[in-house]
Protein backbone atom coordinates (compact mmCIF):
# COMPACT_ATOMS: atom_id res chain seq x y z
CA UNK A 1 0.00 0.00 0.00
CA UNK A 2 2.99 2.33 0.34
CA UNK A 3 3.77 2.16 -3.38
CA UNK A 4 2.40 5.28 -5.10
CA UNK A 5 -0.46 4.46 -7.48
CA UNK A 6 -1.39 1.19 -5.76
CA UNK A 7 -4.61 1.44 -3.79
CA UNK A 8 -6.62 -1.19 -1.90
CA UNK A 9 -8.55 -2.33 -4.95
CA UNK A 10 -5.44 -2.68 -7.09
CA UNK A 11 -3.63 -4.53 -4.35
CA UNK A 12 -6.48 -7.01 -3.86
CA UNK A 13 -6.70 -7.62 -7.62
CA UNK A 14 -2.93 -8.19 -7.81
CA UNK A 15 -2.97 -10.65 -4.92
CA UNK A 16 -5.96 -12.42 -6.48
CA UNK A 17 -4.25 -12.75 -9.86
CA UNK A 18 -0.74 -13.56 -8.64
CA UNK A 19 -1.40 -15.71 -5.60
CA UNK A 20 0.78 -15.89 -2.54
CA UNK A 21 3.71 -17.81 -4.09
CA UNK A 22 4.17 -16.12 -7.45
CA UNK A 23 7.88 -15.61 -6.74
CA UNK A 24 8.49 -19.34 -7.09
CA UNK A 25 7.20 -19.23 -10.69
CA UNK A 26 9.68 -16.58 -11.85
CA UNK A 27 13.44 -16.66 -11.33
CA UNK A 28 14.01 -12.96 -12.04
CA UNK A 29 11.99 -9.78 -12.22
CA UNK A 30 12.63 -9.72 -15.97
CA UNK A 31 10.68 -12.95 -16.39
CA UNK A 32 7.88 -11.56 -14.23
CA UNK A 33 7.65 -8.31 -16.21
CA UNK A 34 7.77 -10.18 -19.51
CA UNK A 35 4.96 -12.49 -18.36
CA UNK A 36 2.92 -9.48 -17.21
CA UNK A 37 3.36 -7.97 -20.69
CA UNK A 38 5.28 -4.96 -19.37
CA UNK A 39 8.46 -5.43 -21.37
CA UNK A 40 8.92 -4.26 -24.96
CA UNK A 41 9.26 -6.94 -27.61
CA UNK A 42 12.59 -5.89 -29.11
CA UNK A 43 12.78 -7.28 -32.62
CA UNK A 44 16.36 -7.00 -33.85
CA UNK A 45 17.54 -8.07 -37.28
CA UNK A 46 21.06 -7.52 -38.53
CA UNK A 47 21.94 -5.48 -35.47
CA UNK A 48 19.14 -2.96 -36.12
CA UNK A 49 16.08 -2.56 -33.94
CA UNK A 50 13.04 -3.12 -36.14
CA UNK A 51 10.30 -2.79 -33.53
CA UNK A 52 9.98 -2.47 -29.78
CA UNK A 53 6.22 -2.37 -29.35
CA UNK A 54 4.62 -4.17 -26.44
CA UNK A 55 2.89 -7.29 -27.80
CA UNK A 56 -0.91 -7.37 -27.68
CA UNK A 57 -1.57 -9.96 -25.01
CA UNK A 58 -4.12 -9.47 -22.29
CA UNK A 59 -2.65 -10.08 -18.89
CA UNK A 60 -4.68 -8.81 -15.92
CA UNK A 61 -1.55 -8.15 -13.85
CA UNK A 62 -0.07 -5.96 -16.56
CA UNK A 63 -3.35 -4.13 -17.00
CA UNK A 64 -3.59 -3.42 -13.26
CA UNK A 65 -0.02 -2.12 -13.15
CA UNK A 66 -0.54 0.06 -16.24
CA UNK A 67 -3.67 1.62 -14.70
CA UNK A 68 -1.73 2.25 -11.48
CA UNK A 69 1.15 3.77 -13.46
CA UNK A 70 -1.25 6.01 -15.37
CA UNK A 71 -2.45 7.49 -12.09
CA UNK A 72 1.06 8.75 -11.27
CA UNK A 73 0.87 11.75 -13.61
CA UNK A 74 0.54 14.28 -10.79
CA UNK A 75 2.23 12.34 -7.97
CA UNK A 76 5.16 14.01 -6.26
CA UNK A 77 6.87 10.71 -5.51
CA UNK A 78 9.91 9.27 -7.24
CA UNK A 79 7.68 7.10 -9.44
CA UNK A 80 5.67 10.18 -10.45
CA UNK A 81 8.84 12.01 -11.38
CA UNK A 82 10.01 8.97 -13.35
CA UNK A 83 6.66 8.86 -15.19
CA UNK A 84 6.87 12.53 -16.18
CA UNK A 85 10.50 12.16 -17.28
CA UNK A 86 9.63 9.20 -19.50
CA UNK A 87 6.55 10.99 -20.83
CA UNK A 88 8.66 13.98 -21.85
CA UNK A 89 11.19 11.73 -23.52
CA UNK A 90 9.01 9.13 -25.28
CA UNK A 91 5.33 10.05 -24.98
CA UNK A 92 2.43 9.02 -22.77
CA UNK A 93 1.88 5.37 -23.76
CA UNK A 94 5.56 4.32 -23.55
CA UNK A 95 5.79 6.18 -20.23
CA UNK A 96 2.87 4.19 -18.84
CA UNK A 97 4.48 0.90 -19.87
CA UNK A 98 7.92 1.93 -18.56
CA UNK A 99 6.51 3.05 -15.21
CA UNK A 100 4.37 -0.09 -14.91
CA UNK A 101 7.51 -2.13 -15.62
CA UNK A 102 9.31 -0.28 -12.84
CA UNK A 103 6.39 -0.88 -10.47
CA UNK A 104 6.45 -4.58 -11.38
CA UNK A 105 10.17 -4.73 -10.57
CA UNK A 106 9.55 -3.00 -7.25
CA UNK A 107 6.72 -5.38 -6.31
CA UNK A 108 8.72 -8.45 -7.33
CA UNK A 109 11.76 -7.31 -5.32
CA UNK A 110 9.65 -6.41 -2.29
CA UNK A 111 7.95 -9.81 -2.18
CA UNK A 112 11.13 -11.75 -2.91
CA UNK A 113 13.28 -9.98 -0.31
CA UNK A 114 10.36 -9.50 2.13
CA UNK A 115 10.96 -5.78 2.66
CA UNK A 116 8.66 -2.76 2.69
CA UNK A 117 8.64 -0.08 0.01
CA UNK A 118 11.25 2.57 0.79
CA UNK A 119 10.34 5.85 -0.88
CA UNK A 120 13.50 7.56 0.42
CA UNK A 121 15.67 5.60 -2.05
CA UNK A 122 14.08 7.40 -4.99
CA UNK A 123 14.25 10.75 -3.19
CA UNK A 124 18.02 10.43 -2.78
CA UNK A 125 18.33 10.07 -6.54
CA UNK A 126 16.12 13.10 -7.06
CA UNK A 127 18.38 15.23 -4.86
CA UNK A 128 21.37 14.17 -6.97
CA UNK A 129 19.47 14.99 -10.17
CA UNK A 130 18.54 18.44 -8.87
CA UNK A 131 22.16 19.12 -7.87
CA UNK A 132 23.30 18.20 -11.39
CA UNK A 133 20.65 20.49 -12.89
CA UNK A 134 21.83 23.33 -10.65
CA UNK A 135 25.47 22.86 -11.73
CA UNK A 136 24.47 22.70 -15.40
CA UNK A 137 22.38 25.86 -15.10
CA UNK A 138 25.21 27.70 -13.32
CA UNK A 139 27.63 26.76 -16.13
CA UNK A 140 25.16 28.00 -18.75
CA UNK A 141 24.74 31.25 -16.80
CA UNK A 142 28.52 31.74 -16.72
CA UNK A 143 28.70 31.20 -20.51
CA UNK A 144 25.95 33.75 -21.08
CA UNK A 145 27.69 36.27 -18.82
CA UNK A 146 30.90 35.82 -20.83
CA UNK A 147 29.00 36.38 -24.07
CA UNK A 148 27.41 39.53 -22.66
CA UNK A 149 30.80 40.89 -21.58
CA UNK A 150 32.27 40.14 -25.03
CA UNK A 151 29.36 41.92 -26.72
CA UNK A 152 29.78 44.98 -24.45
CA UNK A 153 33.52 45.15 -25.21
CA UNK A 154 32.85 44.95 -28.94
CA UNK A 155 30.27 47.73 -28.81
Amino acid sequence: MHIPGINKGSLLKLIGELGHDFISKFETFKEFCNWANLAPNNKISGGKKISSKVPKRKNPVGQILRVAANSLQNEKSSLGIYFRKMQARKGRQPAIVATANKMGRVIYTMVKEKVEYNASLGQDKQVDILKKKLKRTQKELEKLQKQISICKEAA
